[in-house]
């Protein structure tokens, strides 16, 4: 239910509760201060009882399974009922097992609420709930194969924990992110105008708080600050489920134990890849990463504005014959620009996915016998190509014929990986978003067209790679087909 939906039951009584927290216990009171407790939490706590009873009965029964009938008998009916094992043991294994994983789904429960008090478009709050109620609902995967139950909660309780490291480092490299940003568009104050219309407003910077009140969480944030791109914070828990189902795919376990494990090793490798992660400009060369990952000018609001005030002056010198041709000027230079905006950032986006592609497709053509100057395979010009009699009769030629002679292929292997549009040409993979003179020279239809072009080429290119390390990555699904030996009298 949405909360405006929610808001409008007039039947609900419960509009004003809040919670507090104290050593640890979380206390529920109504708008008076009552201390209360929901009918569906009762149940909700009686359910869990019967699960951890019927968890705890199983593995002791796992134990008098090892007793054969032929050992029952009158006088060892105690050895049969195994009074040896500790009921008492197992139940304070299970309630501290269980108490484990639910200080751990606390805390991560605490980052996803925070986030979600930050977030104002009524999709992605509704999406972040979505995202808390999941959390709420997960339980251990219990394998009743297993001798005792603690390694299942400890796998669980890992996994929760390398979500949480994982969240809580995103989140605040964001917070931070959206600070710098917020300091480089004041960063010379408010001066009040039409031309701060539409911008962020600033932060206060006068009394640091914490919105989680039993336990700090993220990091603390001032009084009037906030942060709506922490909304898309719902898209995590989407992306790690993608990638689990694709290990999922790969790896097939049978078990509940080695799905946990699987999940476990899978989120490990997520941490590990965020943490190391490199800069997607380090992939480039030095003139690219100038070129086009530079943020000091077109990252600027204040300087974007002024290359449109700019432009807006230039077309004012030429005549106009009426007003509605300013306007429509006025239009096209603004749209102008927010296309040139928009192309840059999708290039980047594109350029970026396609370096992490190509180094698996080396990893690949390596692993295939080829060399890493597989990747980089140039057109070769009909001027520099010598005469062959009887072209149209050759047979076909395949790539894994190469693996032996390849003295007809270029084996050029750059310092960096270039963009794709600068392989086929490279005076229209020229341009700059570093000056401000570069960026008023795409600012016209041709070199607007130029960026869809390069734009262009770099998806192709990253479809082109996806589809071979998709296609590489395959022949480990496949299994090689059993020969069966029969022998023929």
């Amino acid at each position: 239910v949405h909360s405006t939906q929610f808001m409008e039951f007039a039947e609900v009584e419960n509009h004003g509760d809040f919670h507090t927290s104290e050593d640890g216990y979380i206390h529920t009171q109504d708008q008076r201060g009552v201390y209360i407790i929901y009918d569906v939490a009762l149940e909700d706590l009686k359910e869990l009882e019967n699960q951890l009873l019927l968890v705890a009965s199983q593995y002791i029964k796992k134990e008098k399974s090892n007793v054969t009938c032929e050992q029952f008998s009158g006088s060892n009916i105690l050895g049969w009922a195994h009074a040896s094992v500790d009921r008492c043991a197992v139940l304070l294994d299970l309630w501290t097992c269980e108490t484990a994983f639910l200080e751990k789904k606390c805390q991560l429960l605490d980052v996803y609420f925070e986030a979600y008090q930050h977030a104002l478009d009524p999709e992605e709050r509704f999406a972040l709930a979505q995202a808390i109620i999941d959390i709420m609902h997960k339980r251990p995967r219990f394998d009743l194969k297993l001798e005792y139950f603690v390694n299942t909660y400890k796998d669980e309780c890992i996994c929760l924990q390398l979500h949480l490291q994982l969240l809580k480092d995103i989140v605040n490299q964001q917070v931070d992110a959206q600070r710098e940003y917020l300091h480089k568009i004041w960063r010379e104050g408010q001066r009040g105008g039409i031309g701060e219309f539409g911008l962020p407003y600033n932060v206060i910077t006068k009394q640091l708080i914490s919105l989680n009140t039993s336990r700090p969480t993220l990091k603390n944030i001032y009084l009037l600050e906030f942060h709506p791109s922490l909304g898309l914070v719902y898209l995590i828990p989407k992306a790690l489920e993608y990638i689990y189902q694709e290990f999922y795919g790969i790896c097939r376990p049978k078990t509940a134990s080695k799905t946990s494990n699987l999940e476990k090793q899978v989120l490990q490798l997520v941490v590990d890849e965020w943490l190391t992660m490199e800069k997607p400009e380090t992939f480039y060369n030095s003139q690219i990463q100038k070129d086009l990952f530079a943020e000091v000018l077109i990252e600027d609001p204040a300087l974007v504005q002024e290359i449109a005030l700019s432009l807006l002056e230039e077309g004012a010198d030429e005549e106009k014959k009426t007003s509605r041709e300013k306007q429509l000027f006025i239009l096209d230079s603004f749209s102008m620009l927010l296309e040139l905006a928009m192309l840059r950032h999708r290039l980047i986006e594109v350029s970026t996915e396609s370096a992490l592609l190509a180094r698996l497709y080396k990893a690949f053509a390596m692993e295939a016998g080829f060399g890493e100057f597989h990747l980089y395979l140039r057109p070769m010009l009909f001027e520099s190509a010598s005469h062959g009699e009887k072209a149209d009769h050759l047979p076909p030629l395949y790539i894994t014929s190469l693996l032996e002679d390849d003295s007809c292929v270029d084996r050029y292997i750059p310092s960096s990986l270039p963009l794709s549009i600068q392989e086929i040409d490279s005076h229209i993979g020229k341009f700059s978003f570093r000056t401000r003179d570069g960026v008023m020279q795409l600012l016209c239809p041709s070199a607007i067209r130029n960026m869809q072009l390069i734009l262009a080429c770099q998806v192709i290119q990253k479809n082109a790679l996806l589809v071979a390390v998709q296609q590489a990555s395959f022949c480990y699904l496949v299994q090689p087909p059993r020969t069966l030996d029969i022998k023929v009298s």
